[in-house]
């Protein structure tokens, strides 16, 4: 039987009168130890040592690793402090150590590594909530590294690796070698246990916490209350290593609110996030998943009760376990049933007979389309009647000349209808063509708009990749991701984190063609329209100049092509002209800076600021920044100021046709419609949440609370309005040729409308 273990190490009182002595190590030890000793939580065998020596400590680490099976999960937990020596060596550490002899008195990281690697477990995972700095004595200086480069000295397969920072946080320096500065309050330890006890780092609500859950829970929180602060995680293992168990799950407000709604339609699109849980989530998930199916068949809805009867198995729902959280493989699509009636009604109604039974498909179904009635069973018919004959009869062409023409005044009314609609004189109302069970604050769709990329954290970490015609997640990207761009080839995409590092990702392969080096922050992304090549640079909005050069690499084999140099700070715009032949860069230097990509030559040099795009053709590009305010419109051959619009704001994108502007204020909450050959003002809106703007602008897609709004972008008359969300939209994108819109919510719900 598998075994959850756990050794949490605290450490801070230390003989070397040099290192400070830290408060929060013994609490966060004892809360943590506390929490993952819980059995209704996690379930671990807890050991805790605080304040040990360096001989008791590596002891305790060898034998924690020893004889372990390859199905345990091990759990090593460090908080103290983390010294470098001046050749960038990592100790841990102990009571004992002294920093003018870290060799011998202080736990060497490769020592750590070497017990991990050694393990037989495959599942893995190490802590290390250290308050880095260095080690060396007065008169002397490290070597100019900020930062530790914790993640490279424990990789290896079947581990997990989360850091709290990877940067020192202060320094010993001055007068009798004294540390300078105060030690971190221990912030990411504190959201690490907030998201186990009160099972709020399940979020993706399937009722398991994950590690990558647990990560993103504790970075985003940490980020938000110190931001200078940037904890890290890297992972090789397969599949995902469950920590705990959410012991608050219910069922997501999204899908109570829809099923308690008295619209049937509403109880329907229900079905495919209840089918989602009873696949993917824990036992007690499955079961109340499987409840609230076997209610809802009987509905007093045919076209509900119909459509949760096939969902059902003939295995009744499993109970309830009580053991604790165990590592489960990604969830394989259940097996067809066999067919098997469906329930009876509470009330059967009169000459309706029970509709065949149909065979429960491996995937909910995820368009939300009205079900087809049942037909009735015929009457048997009458020995004399002889329907042929009847159609043959001068009557029956005239009942067919009624009925042809009460369908075309019928379908005369539907256009006319359509065209009051589209005038803004009604409101219409309809529900999603598509509805996938997925959490995301940002949606981006592919060229194609065959997938749709969901961000699941402000800080882009985790992008989740989904099928538009399925509904069905098909990849994960979990991860150091904060920037990402699709490439116009389906099977490459582009992702970037915040060491610098950027990677061409092979969707087929799963796993990265090429890494794309040379950038120091978290790059910007820029694919050219045949998807040939990809432009990178660093982003950091630094306060101090630096050489920010613009490199193009080849996508096939991730070979540099060209270093473009010329901007001293971070990039903030980038894209390509539809030709291919131009680059257009805006950087926080207040430049903007247009390249021949064949020459690499820097042709114009714009004092614009650093938000800028192009127009179709590439002869006209939109720039401005908080620097400039205002929007100006300048010749791309010539660098000439066409224009200076009479407003403030940033440019958001110019219509196919090139005839119109669209832009929005800073916040993002105003949206301008200007004519590109005049520069006059073609109309305002005001929203409350997001907004986005079809490519040809002719309709304005506005998040309004729950609902999306559609309007026409000229006259501001409202077209249709979209319903199905049950909580607020944070994010909306138009599809290249507005045929799609795509909308996210706070739901956990993305929705796919066709709008064209």
């Amino acid at each position: 039987m598998s075994r959850r273990l756990a050794l949490l190490i605290a450490t801070y009182e230390y003989e070397d009168a040099g290192l400070r002595r830290l408060t929060t190590p013994a609490h966060d030890a004892e809360t943590l130890a506390e929490v993952l000793a819980d059995p209704s939580i996690a379930g671990f065998e807890v050991t805790t040592l605080v304040n040990e020596p360096l001989h008791r400590v590596g002891r305790a680490i060898g034998e924690f690793y020893r004889d372990r099976r390859r199905d345990d999960l091990t759990l090593l937990y460090f908080t103290g402090h983390g010294l470098k020596d001046d050749e960038g060596r990592l100790y841990l550490a102990m009571t004992n150590t002294m920093r003018d002899n870290l060799l011998f008195t202080g736990l060497p990281a490769e020592q750590v590594d070497l017990a991990v690697e050694g393990c037989a477990s495959r599942r893995k995972i190490l802590v290390l909530d250290c308050c880095y700095s260095g080690a060396f004595p007065a008169g002397r200086r490290t070597k100019a590294d900020p930062t530790v480069h914790t993640l490279e000295r424990f990789q290896g397969r079947g581990r997990t690796v989360l850091t709290a920072s990877d940067a020192t946080q202060y320094s010993f320096e001055g007068t009798g070698d004294r540390p300078q500065g105060r030690a971190a309050q221990s912030v990411f330890t504190r959201y690490l246990v907030a998201g186990l006890r009160d099972g709020s780092a399940d979020l993706d609500g399937d009722g398991d916490i994950t590690v990558d859950e647990l990560y993103s829970y504790a970075y985003d929180r940490v980020v938000e209350e110190m931001p200078q602060q940037r904890p890290k995680k890297q992972d090789d293992v397969q599949g995902r290593t469950i920590i705990a168990r959410n012991v608050n799950w219910t069922l997501p407000s999204y899908l109570a609110n829809a099923l308690a709604s008295p619209i049937a339609t509403d109880r329907l699109n229900a079905l495919e996030g209840l089918a989602h849980l009873r696949r993917v989530g824990n036992e007690m998930v499955k079961a109340r998943a499987e409840q609230e199916i076997r209610r809802l068949a009987d509905d007093d809805s045919r076209q509900v009760s119909t459509a949760a009867a096939a969902l059902l198995t003939p295995t009744e729902p499993t109970a309830t376990t009580t053991e604790p959280a165990t590592a489960k493989p990604e969830p394989e699509p259940p097996r067809p049933a066999p067919p098997r009636p469906a329930p009876p009604q509470p009330q059967p109604k009169p000459r309706q007979p029970q509709p065949k039974p149909r065979r429960p498909k491996p995937e909910p179904p995820q368009f939300a389309e009205a079900a087809q009635p049942t037909a009735a069973t015929p009457k048997p018919r009458r020995p004399e009647f002889d329907f042929r004959r009847l159609l043959t009869s001068r009557r029956a062409r005239l009942i067919a000349a009624l009925i042809t023409a009460l369908a075309l005044i019928a379908t005369g009314v539907l256009w006319l209808n359509r065209d009051k609609t589209e005038s803004g004189g009604t409101q219409t109302a309809r529900g999603a063509a598509h509805v996938i069970a997925g959490t995301a604050d940002k949606v981006v769709l592919s060229p194609d708009a065959k997938t749709i990329a969901g961000f699941t954290s402000t800080a882009g970490e985790r992008v989740r990749l989904y099928d538009i015609q399925t509904g069905q997640q098909v990849d994960d990207l979990a991860g150091n991701a904060n920037s990402f761009a699709f490439s116009p080839d389906p099977n490459t995409l582009a992702l970037g984190n915040e060491t610098g590092a950027a990677v061409l990702w092979d969707r087929t392969a799963r796993l990265a063609r090429a890494t794309l080096a040379g950038t120091t922050t978290g790059p910007k992304l820029a694919f050219t329209q045949d998807g040939k090549m990809i432009a990178t640079a660093s982003t950091c909005a630094c306060n101090d100049p630096f050489d920010n050069p613009v490199r193009l690499w080849n996508t096939a084999d991730g070979q540099g092509e060209a270093t473009l140099p010329g901007h001293t700070n971070g990039v903030q715009d980038m894209s390509f002209s539809r030709d291919g032949r131009l680059l257009l860069t805006a950087a926080v230097d207040r430049t903007v800076r247009v390249w021949d990509v064949a020459t690499g030559k820097n042709t114009v040099t714009l004092d614009a600021g650093y938000i800028a795009t192009f127009s179709p053709d590439g002869t006209t590009i939109a720039a401005s920044s908080h620097y400039t305010e205002k929007i100006s419109l300048w010749d791309t051959a010539t660098g000439r100021r066409i224009r200076l619009l009479d407003g403030t704001g940033q440019p958001v994108s110019f219509s196919t046709d090139g005839k119109t502007l669209a832009t929005t204020d800073f916040d993002g909450k105003v949206g301008h419609l200007w004519e590109v050959a005049t520069g006059e003002l073609i109309n305002t809106g005001t929203a409350g949440g997001p907004l986005a703007i079809s490519p040809d602008h002719r309709t304005l897609a506005i998040g309004a609370g729950n609902d999306v709004q559609l309007l026409d972008a000229t006259t501001g008359n409202l077209k249709d309005s979209l319903t199905g969300h049950t909580a607020r939209i944070t994010d909306l994108t138009y599809s290249a040729d507005g045929r799609t819109l795509v909308s996210a919510g706070t739901d956990s719900t993305i929705r796919v409308w066709r709008v064209g």
